[in-house]
């Protein structure tokens, strides 16, 4: 996301139960700025972060201009969850991407696993994602800019109407 905006830009924010039923102000949520680039750094990022409430605030890095702003192209489809669909509503959100395909799934929530005795593991949410104008994506998905289907006999022939389509928008930006 830092790569399609300039400066240091509120993304979402995760948001536990624990914090919504005690009151919060997103503004206040710890923030979560900068993905580390050095594998000493990670270790310094799961002390931060690792013993808090999981509700916290996505900001862009700011890593300045790039050649490409004004001109991105995102292809989104069914197969987009998680993060890709972080990335898609950001993008929408701020007018800094065209967004291709069809509505993604909305799976987005944050979750855990427990250890549940004879070889069982138990996941189950334990915050969910909001972006910064407070939409949820869980359930709901991001629709694309350009409702662009894919077939599955047009994907057997060899033909994905979808790249096709992000590609000629791309190289008409």
């Amino acid at each position: 996301m830092s790569y399609l905006i300039p400066g240091k830009k509120e993304v979402g924010y995760s948001l536990t139960r624990a914090r919504k039923e005690k009151g919060y102000a997103r503004e206040k949520l710890p923030r979560f700025g900068r993905i580390p680039s050095h594998k000493p750094t990670l270790l310094w990022l799961a002390l931060r972060y690792g013993f808090i409430d999981k509700s916290i605030v996505v900001v862009t890095e700011g890593l300045g201009p790039q050649r490409f702003h004004g001109r991105v192209v995102i292809l989104v489809n069914e197969h987009t969850s998680s993060a890709g669909e972080m990335v898609a509503a950001f993008a929408e959100e701020n007018q800094l991407a065209t967004i291709v395909g069809t509505k993604t799934p909305g799976r987005l929530l944050s979750g855990r696993t427990f250890r549940v005795g004879s070889g069982y593991i138990l996941g189950l949410p334990v915050a969910a994602y909001l972006t910064w104008q407070g939409r949820t994506i869980e359930g709901k998905g991001v629709s694309p800019t350009m409702l662009v289907e894919l077939s599955p006999d047009q994907l057997i022939a060899g033909e994905d109407t979808q790249m096709q389509n992000a590609l000629e928008l791309a190289r008409s930006m």
